[in-house]
């Protein structure tokens, strides 16, 4: 399984789960504004639970009451339902079971926010989530906070998965031109409608074969969602394509055996669907998290009922329309929050209807708009708070989608090969194809700087120093081999050296703030503390919410007896991370006391 070996070391696989049921109490934080309740289990790797739409008195974001714990995550145990957090690397994430740490506390703008989160030990990387339920919107919002504190290049993957209740009238709305499998093991493939003309985007025509992952890729999109059509009422969820583009519908297998995992899971909640959202494309996929990064972004989630399906979205509003007849269009609009905007309809030639309209949380706007002529093609704005072209083709791009395992048949796809299985975690498998490469090409210089990290990473120094030097006797204003021979250099306590390659590092803004970040560490090692204070305070310059720049700034503030400023900067830490133990701690060493 995934879970054993060397990529989620120091975690230990847990294979024992009872099958026995038994009541037990669990920690619950439950947030509520008059339209939604949303809740919390903080001993459950910090998932929401469950989300209700107090407007029709119905989970939109399905809640599962008894925890069925199966071998299913990383670590063996997991439960379905709610909203899980999965950071690292492929696959339901080693906390997903475990319990983590949380914070209620109300924002100023008088938002409930529950902050959950902590680290994943095999990367050194600690995330957290604020669950934010606004006082007055149909909405809440996953914050999200991931930060590397390691000087390394680390293993970057974010999926987080809900869960909805299935049924023959659910319709996903997922955009999309194709849709593709876990592994690439299906090719991209026509979306919605597939080669049979078979509709997969309808629960109920996914009759056929076993469980389905669709990544459905292709369109320029900021939202994803279902309907259900009985019930008139839908989900969603929105986040700017730039933060999250990956979409991604699981369904269990409709014969037999996913209807065991239906019993295997839950006692009388039913069968379930997950829409998941990621910040790549497919999570087969993974990424370089850079060293001493900190990213941050939101997620929108809400319901919305008694309108049609929905054909655009914003933090604002849902808009659904539907053609009835040439000259006739029927637009509904369910509102998330208060707000009052013009509603222009128009074509490439002109504006085809404009109405000033005041909308009201959660109640439903509708009215069936005639136009003078035939209109095949439009556009609906409503001010500038949501945007929706009824065209063919609008939203979809021309840039290849070549999803792909690479293979050794020139030099460039066989680093490529290596480089997923290191960006995989995969590193003792990634280092022996770099090893490799450098036997075919001794002045490889990607093969060098990564295989010279893999070493030290390692401890093992000595081989790391000889692939450093090669690597800038080859370039020697490359910024990542400069990084790369800094951190070995700094291994070696050759700090001079480290400080020189870091001067050419810092040039690249890819690597700028981590080499700053490494020269004030330097600095601080030698006593230097202004020295220390001018890179640190760089650093912060070119990312201000950088945590572990505003850690180091604390730290230095406190050491040159700036009590003020190192107060006023935890501060600042603790409104961005809440959950950061730092904090904590640096208000302990100004008046140190016995526990």
């Amino acid at each position: 399984l995934w879970g054993r070996g060397a990529r989620l070391y120091p975690y230990f696989f847990i294979e024992k789960m009872s099958l026995k049921p038994e009541e037990r109490e669990w920690a619950v934080v439950r947030l509520e504004n008059p339209f939604l309740t949303v809740e919390v289990l903080p001993e459950v790797g910090g998932k929401v639970w469950g989300a209700l739409d107090k407007g029709t008195g119905r989970y939109f974001i399905y809640k599962n009451h008894v925890l069925k714990f199966r071998e299913v995550a990383l670590r063996g145990p997991w439960t379905s339902g709610g909203i899980e957090f999965n950071f690292g690397i492929v696959g339901h994430s080693p906390s997903t079971a475990s319990p983590v740490d949380y914070l209620v506390r109300r924002e100023t703008d008088g938002s409930l926010a529950c902050y959950v989160g902590t680290w994943d030990w095999p990367s050194r990387t600690r995330w957290s989530v604020a669950v934010v339920l606004p006082p007055d919107k149909s909405y809440f919002e996953t914050r999200c906070l991931w930060i590397n504190y390691t000087p390394y290049f680390q293993s970057y993957y974010v999926w987080l998965n809900a869960a909805v209740r299935a049924g023959d009238d659910l319709q996903f709305i997922m955009p999309g031109q194709y849709h593709l499998g876990h592994n690439y093991a299906v090719p991209l493939r026509p979306w919605p409608i597939d080669e049979q003309g078979r509709d997969l985007s309808w629960y109920k025509n996914n009759n056929f074969g076993s469980s389905k992952s669709y990544f459905t890729v292709g369109e320029y999109r900021h939202f994803f969602g279902g309907y259900w059509h009985q019930s008139k009422q839908g989900f969603g969820h929105w986040a700017r394509y730039t933060d999250v583009p990956g979409h991604k519908t699981w369904i269990w297998s409709l014969a037999r055996d996913g209807g065991i995992w239906e019993n295997l899971l839950t006692d009388s909640d039913g069968q379930y669907c997950e829409p998941q959202a990621g910040r790549l494309l497919n999570q087969s996929d993974h990424e370089h998290f850079f060293p001493l990064a900190t990213e941050r972004w939101s997620q929108f989630w809400f319901p919305y009922h008694q309108i049609g399906p929905m054909k655009a979205a914003s933090p604002y509003a849902v808009l659904s329309t539907t053609r009835q007849g040439e000259h006739q269009l029927l637009v509904e609009i369910f509102p998330l929050q208060d707000f009052a905007a013009p509603l222009i309809i128009k074509n490439k030639k002109k504006v085809l209807y404009q109405e000033n309209i005041s909308l009201k949380t959660a109640q439903p706007w509708r009215k069936q708009i005639t136009f003078q002529e035939k209109t095949d093609e439009y556009q609906i704005d409503l001010g500038n708070k949501l945007h929706y072209i009824a065209s063919p083709g609008a939203y979809q791009f021309k840039k290849p989608l070549n999803f792909q395992n690479y293979d050794r048949r020139t030099l460039q796809r066989h680093f490529l090969k290596a480089l997923r299985l290191e960006k995989g975690r995969n590193l003792n498998e990634a280092l022996q194809e770099y090893e490799n490469i450098l036997k075919k090409a001794p002045d490889y210089l990607p093969a060098l700087t990564r295989a010279a990290e893999l070493y030290l990473r390692r401890g093992e120094k000595a081989k790391a120093w000889p692939l450093a030097q090669a690597a800038v006797k080859i370039n020697m204003y490359d910024p990542a081999a400069n990084y790369i021979y800094a951190l070995v250099a700094r291994g070696m306590d050759y700090l001079t050296d480290a400080k020189e390659a870091l001067t050419w590092a810092a040039r690249d803004g890819a690597f700028c703030g981590a080499a700053y970040s490494q020269l004030a560490e330097i600095f601080l090692t030698e006593g230097q503390l202004d020295e220390a204070l001018e890179f640190i305070q760089r650093a912060v310059e070119k990312d201000p919410k950088n945590i572990p720049s505003l850690q180091l700034l604390a730290l230095l503030q406190r050491k040159k007896g700036w009590g003020a400023k190192a107060a006023a900067n935890l501060t600042r830490l603790e409104n961005i991370d809440p959950l950061n133990p730092f904090i904590q701690l640096e208000r302990y060493w100004p008046q140190p006391s016995p526990a």
